[in-house]
């Protein structure tokens, strides 16, 4: 039974949409406030010794730009799909540690906050996300970039 056009729209749009959430996080991380900001947020939330710190302050927010994009480009759409997941299955258990640690932190996830985390909307706003990689990640890939050039060669021959 062939897919509707509808949920195939429905499938890009949460795809590209988390693409774009994941790409917007990790640049304002990077360019905007600077690892070093994002480093002592993740120190504020204190899950990690301060070795790894900076490891995970350097490193999560170049993964989330590479997801991001290959999210948005279909490119490696399974791995990106289940990168994403990954990661926000991982925020949503950090946030929900703090909350139960009663910590009043910024959470630094769009780069330098100084706004505390409002804990049931930011894990109402992950639930979402989560979703959204659900629906994304059900039924046949999308290729809508890579295969246009050769959907238009099959039409000429015919």
């Amino acid at each position: 039974m062939p897919t509707s056009p509808h949920v195939l729209i429905l499938r890009l749009l949460c795809q590209v949409g988390v693409g774009v959430i994941l790409l917007y996080a990790g640049g304002q991380k990077i360019f905007v406030s600077g690892v070093t900001q994002f480093a002592a947020d993740v120190e504020k939330f204190q899950l990690l010794p301060p070795s790894l710190v900076a490891l995970v302050a350097y490193f999560l927010p170049w993964w989330e730009v590479v997801t991001g994009i290959c999210l948005m480009l279909d490119v490696m759409r399974k791995g990106a799909i289940a990168n994403g997941l990954m990661m926000t299955l991982m925020f949503c258990g950090v946030i929900l540690w703090a909350w139960s640690q009663g910590l009043d932190i910024s959470c630094g996830c769009f780069g330098k906050s100084d706004a505390t985390i409002q804990y049931p909307r930011k894990i109402s706003e992950l639930s979402l996300q989560l979703i959204a990689l659900i629906i994304a990640a059900t039924g046949p890939t999308l290729s809508w970039p890579r295969h246009v050039p050769e959907k238009a060669a099959e039409l000429e021959k015919s």
